[in-house]
């Protein structure tokens, strides 16, 4: 598997490609920010009383955070955690899973946020194991579980699909209407 430069590298060039397609301007189009110091990828744990999963972790050291990953959802970087973006993202979470059966996996805790939609209910989450070295799932929700990914990698590797997807979808001449390509090749209406 190619490392976290290759895969940023991959995703930035999706981006620009989904950019130039989206003459409608129907999403945010902005760069991942740069790479976190350690002592910030460190503190996560702190205000998520969890520790920081591996992958996400090598993620950050290149990319602290990514806006609009897909559409208007964004991948939180060390200084979300702690913000109004974070605290309303894990409000989502209990408010999900009161209404929502979410099925834990063996030796998970807890689901922490790490990334939602600026204008909708979507919220990416890890499922918290309670050790450093072990990697886990991220969970995509909306009202309940959208789409389950083993690791951080393979949810990033679905976000580059999902862009993929989306871009050519844009890129097709005399589209019906707007719809969009989400991870798992299913497609839901713009919510614009």
């Amino acid at each position: 598997m190619a490392g976290w430069s290759a895969l940023c590298a991959e995703m930035d060039t999706v981006k620009r490609r989904l950019k130039a397609h989206d003459r409608r301007a129907l999403w945010p189009h902005e760069p991942c920010r740069p790479p976190a110091p350690p002592e910030r990828i460190a503190g996560i744990a702190a205000v998520t009383l969890c520790p920081v999963d591996p992958d996400y972790a090598a993620f950050l050291r290149h990319a602290d955070g990514w806006p609009g990953i897909l559409q208007d959802i964004d991948l939180f970087g060390t200084r979300d955690f702690g913000t109004s973006a974070y605290a309303d993202a894990e409000e989502s979470v209990r408010t999900i899973g009161e209404v929502a059966r979410i099925e834990g996996d063996r030796g998970f805790s807890r689901l922490v946020p790490i990334g939602a939609s600026r204008d909708d209910i979507d919220v990416l989450v890890l499922h918290c194991n309670g050790k450093r070295d072990r990697r886990s799932p991220v969970s995509w929700l909306a009202g309940g579980e959208v789409e389950r990914y083993p690791t951080f990698t393979d949810f990033f590797l679905a976000m580059i699909a999902a862009n993929v997807a989306e871009a050519d979808f844009l890129a097709r001449p005399r589209r019906p209407g707007p719809c969009s390509a989400t991870a798992g090749n299913r497609l839901r209406p713009l919510r614009r």
